[in-house]
């Protein structure tokens, strides 16, 4: 997979779970079809890096959730 194939599906999951707030990995992967497990598993932990999103353990899936954001008294993101 390219740096910009990648880059754009990192996009793309990203709108996803801006869009819906929550989902699990099993919507997300039915979402794109055309991707493997490992890479979405690879552009989650990217995003989650960049404290985008949150991934948690369920019993049987992970659910993906959007980070929010919340900007403090002095004007800092945390």
């Amino acid at each position: 997979m390219t740096n910009g194939m990648s880059q754009d599906i990192e996009h793309a999951v990203h709108r996803l779970v801006s869009e819906r707030r929550r989902l699990t990995f099993t919507v997300l992967s039915h979402a794109f079809p055309q991707c493997r497990w490992q890479t979405l598993f690879q552009v989650l932990h990217l995003l989650q890096a960049k404290d985008l999103v949150i991934l948690a353990p369920l019993l049987w899936d992970y659910e993906i959730r959007v980070r929010e954001h919340i900007v403090g008294a002095e004007g800092r993101i945390r």
